[in-house]
């Protein structure tokens, strides 16, 4: 029998059993969507809205606003909004901004008198989480400005002569570099995933594994009713009915990975950026090809408990010790380094860093043997299927 009419079978069957992959989809379109629905609304909580009142409103004060601007030069998930004092009081006390600054009246002259800035800092409690990162940020963006007006202080006694406008000029570069987290050294972040961002990435790359693994046993279901009778007779049907099997869910699965991948990029907003889309598809093709070699090889090989237990093994692996549920740094203790040199931990590893982060890491030295190991097993077993 050929091969095209093994697709054909596989076709009509899929045909009459259409709702299996529409329920498929549907199902792993709605956790998917649950998760990010979740993260979404815990970004939300974690969102700033600080306000800012000068009272002083000198040249130095308003340099100071344009500075700070929006906020985005003093963190991420910050917003800093202009008001008045009424508007500020009323805005925190009805729990709509999170804390305000006062510049107080005079303070430019009490600064050039004797070296501070009486800024006053508002929160609606003491005890809070929000009011201590307000107090904390309040301490850094204080020491920022004492050093960028120690700065423009120093500038006018070592040049009298400088005008009124170079001394701005020179006072608004001190305050932009002075604010800017990256501006007065080289930092280097260090960057934590978000817990709901992780188990997004993770819920992604588990329902590519399954929805393989369920493609993969549905189409299993008219193979060893309708077409084990009259496949018995032909030569090697049984493996190339596997393989055309294996081909069917891989262009599925290609079909869902597109869509969830879709799903979280226009919904996640993560910092993935479109330029490493082709890295991205790289490490997902050699993810799905990992999976069809290896349930082609699993079935081919091995029958009845055997081929249960090493789909089983198959499952533990990549749920478990992927990072997929518990981060790899957890289980080096485990595994040494031979857990990182997995297939699915080296995908998995790429997925997370390449769409929350938009790094890509190292190939690891494990990327190219693992697909030529798995080549060569399939090759051998099929050629010992075939001489039998």
């Amino acid at each position: 029998m050929s091969t095209f009419k093994l697709f054909n079978i596989y076709h009509s069957f899929l045909i009459k059993k259409w709702y299996l992959v529409v329920y498929l989809i549907v199902l792993f379109v709605l956790l998917l969507g649950a998760v990010i629905a979740v993260n979404q609304y815990n970004q939300k909580d974690n969102h700033f809205t600080i306000g800012i009142v000068d009272k002083d409103k000198t040249n130095e004060t308003k340099i100071i606003l344009n500075a700070v601007g929006d906020g985005q030069s003093l963190g991420n998930d910050l917003n800093i909004k202009h008001y008045n004092e009424q508007q500020a009081h009323k805005l925190l006390k009805r729990k709509k901004i999170d804390g305000y600054f006062i510049f107080q009246d005079g303070m430019t002259k009490a600064f050039y008198q004797n070296g501070e800035l009486p800024i006053k800092v508002n929160t609606y409690d003491d005890q809070s989480a929000q009011s201590i990162v307000i107090r904390q940020l309040s301490e850094s963006v204080y020491s920022r400005l004492m050093l960028s007006m120690g700065g423009a202080m120093s500038y006018v006694s070592l040049y009298p002569s400088a005008t009124e406008q170079d001394t701005l000029s020179m006072m608004t570069d001190m305050l932009f570099t002075g604010l800017n987290r990256n501006g007065s050294f080289d930092e280097q972040s260090v960057k934590v995933f978000d817990t709901f961002s992780y188990y997004t990435i993770s819920m992604y790359f588990l329902s590519i594994f399954f929805f393989f693994f369920s493609m993969f046993s549905i189409l299993k279901m008219n193979q060893k009713e309708a077409l084990k009778s009259r496949l018995e007779m032909f030569h090697f049907s049984y493996e190339k009915l596997t393989i055309v099997r294996g081909l069917f869910s891989l262009m599925y699965t290609i079909i869902w990975s597109g869509v969830g991948l879709w799903i979280i990029l226009t919904f996640l907003k993560p910092e993935f950026e479109m330029y490493n889309i082709a890295t991205l598809i790289i490490h997902l093709l050699y993810y799905l090809a990992f999976l069809t070699m290896i349930f082609i090889f699993i079935d081919i090989t091995f029958r009845n408990a055997m081929n249960y237990f090493c789909k089983i093994v198959l499952s533990i692996v990549v749920i478990l010790l992927s990072g997929a549920i518990i981060p790899v740094i957890y289980l080096k203790e485990i595994g040494g380094n031979y857990i990182s040199g997995f297939p699915s931990t080296i995908v998995f590893n790429q997925l997370l860093e390449l769409i929350l982060n938009n790094y890509i890491l190292d190939t690891h030295p494990m990327f190219y043997w693992n697909i030529i190991i798995m080549v060569g097993a399939l090759a051998m077993s099929l050629i010992w299927r075939y001489r039998q």
